[in-house]
């Protein structure tokens, strides 16, 4: 909830992880991550996404122990596997034929969440080590699980030098592989490439010089270390002590530079005091291993403070930090643009784990929208809001993870749990972004109950002040929740509307306390409008699905709801409820039986029309016991849907291609094989144009706005 309290709160920020862990496929263009199920059509031995890359892929490598599986997530379809096999290890052996020069090593794997499995690469003689620990949401080889890592960050390679891996399988997790790229860091690669992932700038021979002639060809490298000293030039031979010190104004750091904070745990504020530029790309403030940052007093923190945090500063990439403890924020970024925050774990934040929010503007409207283009991915936020014990404590304010009058954003892949409030909050005016690929769980432990208040929704899209509008919430595992799952409304009736919201591919099940709170698996409030609700599949919640304009936010009832192609399961209290709406169409959705009606209706409804939905005792999924709500063959969702489905519905959640039989499936899973795989580039190419009429839309509003300001003037 958008509960901002203009008295500031006596408290900071801070939690993340040292990850270095990348999203599956590498570097992609401008620094821009895509979501995990895409896959790589690159052949193996030649360049990959970037021209110079190098990718080998695992199952042409010698391998030992080692079986190969065939799955659409994995580049060429298919990685290695220690299932089957008659030994819990295994290697895979390679010769890296590339040209001679310097390069990092990026390892492409299945992480999984049944198992830890470990690794020790060996490349050219030089041995690195790590474990398949982020537990990512899935416990087989899903798009969901499929990550990378920078294994050896800068090494020199001759024409046929070795590289081995050589891994263990731990409980169920069988030390998938996928890939091991060569990224080249040499002269002749363009050094203005902006990272992705993990993926960091390439390191300078010169770190540390500064002849005012920089282009973009003479990005450098910085590094901080606990053994360093602030008098030190920042170079890996004499580092930085502090963070602090590289991120000032006057340190030497450049847009385009990188900073490598080496392994150790750092008790400080970090302020970032300058930007990165279009130009010359963005500056990498990054985590060289296992590092921590604390708060210098974790019970003593002001509103807006984060343990990292800005103000009116741009084009940062923010990497791999363990942020824990903190008094308000992990990370905090104030009136930010080109932002990327990846591959962090912030962990028992006093507020938000991760939040950006205006640094002084709060009155509503267009100018409390003051941030832009921001990318908040990989990240694990767990325990957020730690501190705040209920309602009237005015310590732990806003939400796991906070999006705050943002215009253009994409919060993807992300891990949230336990927090005592919401979880994902995109509210207050921010508008053309996307929550994707997100998993949520556990969050709303007192905000969903009396103790605290009736709300705490796992992913939650608030108008608030200022018009919201143009959001895809599509992909994500929401489950487990005090409260409810996916809400979409408005807490400040004719102040910001909510519209153009599209709900697609989620799964989203056992949220909610019956006789405490609503309990909604989906929830349309008080002033929204223009909501599609598609392909997304309920189950175990208190109750499937709510619109309702009748809240308790008293304003204008919801219009122009379609849910379509949904499946309704299992709810613990009723399928769903409508009440004050109008212009509502339920088309091809399934429900489970028990229930005298497939939903209640209360006053104030209007223009309800339903169509071809179907009432079932079982949808037949895979396993409901163990949550895998994948169709069987037999499942009456199978070919039952609504054919006509728009651009950005494509592919299903596993971004395999819809309609594979003789219909569209019902649900988020399309239930078969197929050779065919979708990305979320027609997902992102839908939205942009979604974006821009909305603009045109908005710039005919003004105009006639304007022309009766006129009218009234004169006349």
């Amino acid at each position: 909830m958008n509960d901002f309290d203009i008295s500031l709160n006596n408290e900071s920020s801070l939690s993340a992880n040292p990850q270095e862990l990348v999203p599956n496929s590498g570097l992609e263009a401008a620094g821009m991550v895509g979501d995990n199920s895409q896959n790589s059509a690159n052949s193996s031995m030649l360049p990959t996404l970037e021209e110079d890359i190098l990718r080998y892929e695992a199952e042409e490598l010698t391998l030992s122990n080692y079986q190969i599986e065939s799955n659409n997530a994995s580049s060429e379809g298919k990685h290695i596997s220690l299932l089957g096999s008659d030994s819990d290890s295994g290697t895979a052996t390679g010769v890296f034929d590339g040209e001679a020069g310097t390069y990092k090593v990026n390892v492409g794997f299945y992480d999984e969440n049944d198992g830890v499995s470990s690794v020790d690469i060996t490349v050219a003689g030089k041995l690195e080590s790590f474990s398949f620990d982020k537990d990512l949401p899935a416990d087989k080889a899903a798009a969901e699980a499929l990550t990378s890592r920078i294994t050896h960050s800068e090494i020199k390679l001759q024409p046929g030098d070795d590289f081995k891996i050589e891994a263990e399988s731990n409980l169920g997790e069988f030390a998938r592989l996928d890939y091991v790229e060569f990224i080249p860091l040499d002269s002749s690669t363009p050094k203005n490439i902006e990272p992705a992932g993990n993926i960091e700038s390439p390191v300078d021979k010169d770190a540390g010089k500064d002849d005012g002639t920089k282009s973009p060809m003479d990005t450098q490298t910085y590094y901080v270390s606990p053994d360093g000293s602030d008098e030190n030039p920042g170079t890996k031979a004499e580092p930085w002590k502090t963070v602090n010190r590289a991120v000032q104004k006057d340190s030497a750091v450049k847009a385009g530079d990188t900073i490598l904070v080496q392994p150790g745990t750092y008790t400080e504020l970090i302020t970032l005091e300058k930007s990165g530029n279009e130009e010359l790309g963005h500056i990498t403030l990054k985590a060289d291993g296992d590092v921590t940052l604390r708060d210098p007093d974790p019970n003593v923190g002001d509103f807006r403070e984060g343990v990292i945090q800005s103000a009116n500063q741009g084009h940062w990439i923010i990497d791999g930090f363990r942020i824990e403890n903190t008094s308000w924020a992990g990370i905090s970024l104030r009136d930010a643009n080109n932002m990327i925050v990846q591959n962090n774990h912030t962990f028992e934040t006093g507020a938000s784990g991760i939040i950006v929010l205006p640094e002084s503007y709060y009155e509503g409207g267009e100018a409390e929208v003051t941030s832009k283009d921001i990318k908040v991915i990989d990240n694990k936020i767990e325990r957020a809001n730690w501190r705040w014990t209920g309602l009237g404590d005015t310590r732990g304010t806003q939400e796991a993870l906070s999006i705050w009058g943002v215009d253009g954003f994409e919060v993807a892949n992300n891990i949230v749990k336990e927090g005592t409030r919401e979880g994902i909050d995109v509210k207050t005016g921010s508008r053309n972004g996307s929550i994707h690929n997100n998993t949520v769980t556990e969050v709303a432990k007192i905000g969903g109950t009396p103790k605290g208040y009736n709300g705490g929704p796992a992913i939650y899209v608030d108008g608030n002040r200022a018009d919201t509008f143009n959001i895809d919430v599509y992909s994500n595992k929401v489950y487990g929740n005090t409260s409810e799952g996916i809400v979409i409304n408005d807490e400040e009736p004719g102040a910001g509307d909510v519209r153009d919201i599209r709900v697609f591919n989620n799964v989203v099940y056992d949220n909610g306390t019956q006789g405490v709170n609503s309990g909604a698996g989906i929830m349309v409030g008080s002033n929204v409008r223009d909501v599609e609700i598609t392909n997304n599949t309920l189950s175990g919640n208190v109750q499937s699905f709510v619109i309702d304009g009748s809240d308790f936010f008293e304003g204008d009832k919801v219009s122009n709801v379609v849910l379509r192609n949904n499946i309704f399961a299992d709810a613990g209290y009723r399928n769903g409820f409508i009440e004050d709406a109008e212009d509502i169409v339920l088309d091809n959705n399934l429900f489970t039986d028990g229930a005298e009606k497939l939903f209640e209706t209360g006053d104030g409804t209007k223009n309800i029309e339903e169509t071809n939905n179907l009432e079932v005792k079982s949808v037949g999924f895979s396993d409901a016991k163990a949550k895998d709500y994948h169709l069987t063959s037999d499942s009456p969702a199978v070919d039952a849907g609504t054919n006509g489905i728009p651009e950005y519905l494509k592919g299903d959640a596993d971004s395999k291609q819809r309609k594979i039989g003789k219909a569209v499936d019902m649900g988020s899973f399309e239930f078969g094989k197929s050779d065919a795989t979708i990305d979320d580039k027609s997902v992102k190419a839908y939205n942009k144009r979604r974006q821009e009429d909305s603009e045109k839309a908005r710039k005919s509003q003004d105009s006639s706005d304007e022309e009766i300001v006129l009218r009234n003037k004169f006349f």
